[in-house]
């Protein structure tokens, strides 16, 4: 993804295990980090990311629809889209990344 750029969405894929069911989450969120020289610092959270179903209960996409000055700074963002199940436990999970490169 270049700079400055607001497509494609940024879409995270989750397959849990077996006995998971994502239909139940309460609501989802997308936070991103961003990495520095120093360890990562937050860049945004979106409390309203498109969630799409699998083609099973155990299997979710995410996605984060970029925001204009998202996308402006080079460098790699990480994904930890959070589910929030019932009763307000939340779950975490991390391990995408994306690299924002100056055209």
């Amino acid at each position: 993804m270049n700079t400055g750029d607001l497509e494609p969405d940024w879409t995270v894929d989750i397959a849990a295990e077996a006995g998971t069911d994502f239909t139940v989450v309460t609501s989802w969120r997308f936070d991103a980090y961003r990495e520095t020289t120093n360890g990562q610092v937050p860049a945004f959270s979106d409390t309203d990311p498109v969630v799409t179903s699998g083609v099973s209960v155990a299997q979710v996409s995410v996605a984060h629809e970029w925001v204009t000055g998202e996308t402006d700074t080079a460098g790699v963002l990480h994904a930890v889209p959070v589910a929030v199940w019932p009763g307000g436990r939340e779950q975490s999970f991390p391990g995408a990344r994306i690299v924002i490169e100056t055209p």
